[in-house]
Order: structure tokens, then C-alpha cells, then sequence
């Protein structure tokens, strides 16, 4: 079974002020870049797909460009729900691909070892999803009152990459698409389905640039990384 890591890198970067957040200049190459890197480093890797909008298909092809890397890489253009750009990664994937590997090019700090492990709990669990433990105190509130406090045991901050068996995975987007059902990451599609969902463990390090304040952090730690 081959597998294929789908970088998506369509978003419209509202909430960070650049529509073109992921090809931003980050410790020296766009931030996609990073992304990429990590799913080249993957052993169990066989294909990359960069997904991007087409407000930064240029973007991407300049890094296509410049982008060395034994394994194949495709780029195409998504959609206007995050859902839609992963579904158009999907199908930009190999017949050979049997399982993929969605990753969020805003996550920049991934390594090949998550993709490893995620994509190795995908072939035995048809699906799985990297995530850390919560560590703050998490309450349910209405009307700026709380109302509960929710066992933070039982729960987990989901990150990316998220892998999935792709034929499942082409399931839950027809089901999705028949109910008119929105989601925020693939894993809730899968769910959807009634199919389990294993959990792997991320890394806190693996964080999602939204605003511009996060990128100061991920240059840090790039820059530590380095060294």
C-alpha cells in the first residue's frame, strides 16, 4: 500500500491578516515549505499533493520550483470550504495511493516521524489523528456564566497530520456531501461514518500559525531546530 501526504495550503489567512499566509517567508523559505520537507522525510510517503487557493497558485508553483525532492509533487487548487480543498487533494492523488495524509501547511513544525505514525495507525484503524493531551482547565459557559467544567482527562487538542484509508475517506465525503454536513477536520467526516478514529500522539511543538504573533514563536523554534 502506497501513501500520499496532502498539504493544504488554500486557506484565505482572514484571522492572519495575508490571504497568502502559507507561502509567508518563514525562517528563510515559505511556509509550506516546511511541510513539504517533513512529508519528503517520511519514510512511508510515496507522493506529495499541495492543495493552495487561487489567489496563491503562483506562490506555490515558484515553490514547486524549488522544491527538491525525490518524490513526486502536484500541486492543485481547492475549494472555497476547507473540506473542498482536501477532497480536491484527494483526487489529485496516484491510483496507487491507498491511504493519505492530510496536513495543514499553517502547521509548519511537523516532522516525518508524525507522518509515519499517523500513517501507520491508518492502515491498521482505517483512520487516525494526531493530537496532545489538554492541559488548561476547560469550562462550558452560556450567557458569560459557567455552566460546567469538563474533565480535561477525556479530552485532546487535535492537530495534523490526520490520516485516513483513502477509500474510507472518499466515503464519508459522499455522505458529507449528501447531508450538506460541514466540518472542520477530515477525522469528524470519518466519525461521521460510525468508523473508529485512532488517536496518535502529536507534539506541542506541532502548532498552527493563525495569528501573526504565533509565527514569532515558530521562527524560535525553527531557529532552535537548526541548530
Amino acid at each position: 500500500m502506497t501513501a500520499a501526504a496532502i498539504i493544504v495550503a488554500a486557506g484565505s489567512g482572514q484571522r492572519f491578516g495575508n490571504e497568502g499566509k502559507c507561502f509567508a517567508l518563514t525562517h528563510g523559505f515559505p511556509m509550506a515549505w516546511w511541510s513539504l520537507a517533513a512529508a519528503a522525510e517520511a519514510t512511508s510517503i510515496d507522493e506529495i499533493v499541495l492543495v493552495c487557493g487561487a489567489h496563491s497558485q503562483t506562490a506555490a508553483q515558484s515553490l514547486i520550483s524549488l522544491f527538491a525532492s525525490t518524490k513526486p509533487v502536484t500541486i492543485t487548487l481547492g475549494g472555497l470550504r476547507r473540506q473542498d480543498s482536501t477532497l480536491a487533494g484527494v483526487h489529485a492523488t496516484s491510483a496507487q495511493a491507498t491511504v493519505v495524509a492530510i496536513h495543514d501547511a499553517a502547521r509548519p513544525l511537523v516532522t516525518g516521524d508524525l507522518f509515519d505514525r499517523v500513517v501507520a495507525a491508518a492502515r491498521e484503524f482505517g483512520g487516525a489523528v494526531a493530537a496532545v493531551p489538554v492541559s488548561d482547565t476547560i469550562k462550558r459557559v452560556a450567557d458569560d456564566f459557567v455552566r460546567e467544567t469538563i474533565p480535561r482527562d477525556e479530552l485532546v487538542s487535535v492537530q495534523t497530520p490526520q490520516a485516513f484509508r483513502k477509500s474510507l475517506l472518499v466515503d464519508a465525503f459522499a455522505s458529507a456531501a449528501e447531508s450538506g454536513t460541514t466540518v472542520t477536520d477530515e477525522a469528524s467526516l470519518i466519525e461521521s461514518l460510525g468508523q473508529p478514529v485512532r488517536i496518535v500522539p502529536g507534539h506541542t511543538g506541532n502548532i498552527k500559525v493563525t495569528y501573526p504573533s504565533d509565527l514569532i514563536l515558530v521562527e524560535a523554534l525553527l531557529r532552535e531546530r537548526s541548530r
